[in-house]
């Protein structure tokens, strides 16, 4: 049963109940009282699991993006690796002439350039793409213990109430 039900429960209890004449206090069935404050205990730890629970999924999310984004630096650097090593080869060939060798060297620093900028732009998105669903998982972590925080806080507050309200009676 959902927190929200259950306070239902109460406030409906509450608000059945027969006043006291004169005394603007209302007679409760404790037993009633009893059962629903247990089921209200018993529900608390569940919704407190559930935000743990999407806490972990978070973090793992978190983990798997950051793998990703590893696994992409990974493949940029070895692309770059091989880049180079046909540039390298290009260059070689090229020895003989001096032309050539000025060309293939002009040609090896902007493929480099062109590489390294491409590696750095693919980290820089990966990093970027981690840090969105760091935040996304994080605002919503911060979503469900809001909830449960104002679900429990209206709980006790209810408790408390009626709790007030039965010792007024005495």
């Amino acid at each position: 049963m959902e927190i929200d039900k259950i306070l239902e429960e109460i406030e409906n209890l509450v608000a059945s109940s027969n006043r006291v004449p004169f005394l603007d206090k209302v007679m409760i069935d404790d037993v009633e009282l009893f059962r629903l404050m247990d089921v209200l205990r018993s529900e608390l730890p569940r919704q407190i699991q559930e935000a743990g629970d999407i806490v972990n999924r978070r973090d793992e999310i978190i983990s798997a993006a950051q793998m990703e984004a590893e696994r992409l630096v990974d493949g940029a650097k070895r692309e770059a690796e091989q880049t180079i090593e046909r540039a390298n080869a290009y260059a070689q060939k090229a020895v003989d002439e001096n032309e050539i060798v000025v060309r293939a060297k002009e040609q090896e620093k902007a493929i480099m350039d062109q590489t390294m900028a491409a590696a750095q732009q693919m980290k820089d998105e990966t990093e970027q793409y981690a840090t969105q669903l760091r935040t996304s998982a994080d605002d919503y972590a911060n979503q469900i213990f809001d909830h449960v925080l104002e679900t429990v806080g209206s709980a006790l507050q209810a408790v408390q109430e009626a709790k007030g309200q039965l010792n007024n009676q005495q």
